[in-house]
């Protein structure tokens, strides 16, 4: 691999197997970075273990193997130790999830170093299965102890990751709508991408549905269930009347040639692509669209974890009345955290304006602010902090601040839900 102007990097992390790319600038695509030579999976274990005379920490399948031949204990399930919080005991000492993280990272992304030596990192975009803040935060703990702060690091869906990676493609794949199938151990989904193309810039919008109720893991290996039969029903009920003419297959789920009959029976005025790099690819575009070599930015992205409405406060500053943005379109709803401070004059109350990017309304809506001490106008400072539930729950809490040392803060705390 050559060594490029920038290191681009994407890391596809889930709980039973990691893939890493990098972007080549030669031939414009991303290289998967493989552990094992010629691995045409390019899937890592997210397995560590602990060797019992050395002390020293072995990752994927050395890591499978250590334990195998019961040299060491094997350290599984890394994202749910991180969820949970809860400590590991391994020959006397305690390890939280985000120190195992670290090492799992430390030991993968050092397999980049057999192609760019020397290069640090430019831009790394780790894309997961669930964005849960908790899982997130995790994330970039593990990442800062080496060294990677978030001005070099972003954390994407898988659904975001799609978006990317479907749009980096040929244009005829995208002319219309584009269809993603992902079955794996934690279900089986359905993503739909859909442009509008009456918008500058144009919006590619995501939809996705859960399908694990018909299909999944237990029911692919119950032999009374026909697996491809019930393949079938899900691809015909998610493809109803949908104009969707590129699809793209992924995840575990499909191995073993058991859906092979029912995706060549959708080729039928469509293009289907089978594979297990949709997502770490995807995030290797998206690093290089973040590094600032972009391709897209006649888009603006929507994944399922974006804001498709904005939020706005509506204030009296340098003798005129602005609009002060809390939240923005395609701001992810998990990082949303904006507080401002106001001075209330008259009737206490604010008012919001919301603004919807399909359907293109401004709304306005009014909150009055009932439970306020009573002080003179213009005598009270607040607090107005903006945050989002899910994507399309905003919730505003207003703190009393006082006013100097005239008027002590009392503590009191107002919340209010709003739609965006």
């Amino acid at each position: 691999m050559e060594t490029g102007r920038k290191l681009i990097v994407g890391y596809d992390l889930c709980e039973d197997y990691s893939q890493i790319s990098c972007f080549s600038y030669k031939s414009m695509e991303p290289v998967p970075i493989s552990a094992v030579p010629q691995d045409v999976m390019n899937r890592i274990p997210t397995l560590l273990c602990l060797k019992e005379d050395s002390k020293q920490w072995l990752y994927g399948e050395e890591a499978k193997a250590c334990a195998a031949a019961g040299e060491g204990i094997l350290v599984e399930h890394l994202l749910k130790r991180l969820m949970t919080g809860e400590l590991l005991e391994l020959y006397g000492q305690s390890f939280d999830g985000i120190t195992l993280l670290e090492k799992y990272f430390r030991r993968t992304l050092i397999l980049i170093k057999q192609y760019f030596p020397t290069e640090p990192v430019t831009k790394l975009v780790v894309t997961i299965r669930d964005t849960k803040p908790a899982l997130l935060e995790g994330i970039y703990a593990a990442l800062s102890r080496l060294g990677l702060e978030r001005d070099r690091v972003t954390i994407l869906s898988h659904a975001g990751a799609y978006l990317y990676y479907a749009l980096n493609q040929e244009r005829s794949l995208w002319m219309n709508d584009v269809g993603l199938f992902e079955f794996h151990e934690e279900g089986f989904f359905y993503y739909r991408i859909r442009l509008n193309r009456r918008t500058k810039p144009m919006v590619a919008g995501l939809e996705k549905v859960d399908y694990t109720h018909t299909l999944s893991y237990s029911k692919l290996k119950e032999k009374e269930n026909n697996a491809a039969y019930l393949l079938e029903n899900v691809t015909g009920t998610a493809l109803y009347k949908q104009l969707v003419t590129t699809l793209y297959f992924t995840g575990t789920g499909f191995e073993g040639g058991w859906a092979e009959a029912v995706i060549k029976s959708l080729c039928n005025g469509r293009r289907a692509f089978v594979g297990q790099n949709l997502f770490v690819s995807g995030a290797c575009y998206a690093a290089k669209e973040f590094a600032g070599d972009r391709t897209l930015s006649d888009f603006i992205l929507l994944d399922d974890d974006m804001l498709t409405g904005s939020v706005g406060l509506r204030v009296y500053c340098d003798t005129k009345y602005q609009e002060l943005p809390l939240a923005e379109v395609g701001e992810k709803w998990y990082e949303v955290d904006k507080s401002v401070e106001v001075i209330p004059e008259g009737e206490p109350e604010l008012e919001l304006i919301l603004k919807n990017l399909f359907s293109r309304e401004s709304i306005r809506e009014k909150i009055h602010l009932t439970n306020l001490p009573q002080r003179p106008d213009r005598m009270t400072r607040l607090q107005i902090t903006f945050t989002c539930k899910d994507r399309s729950t905003g919730v505003i809490t207003v703190s009393d601040l006082g006013f100097g040392e005239l008027y002590p803060e009392t503590g009191k705390v107002m919340e209010f839900t709003i739609e965006i």
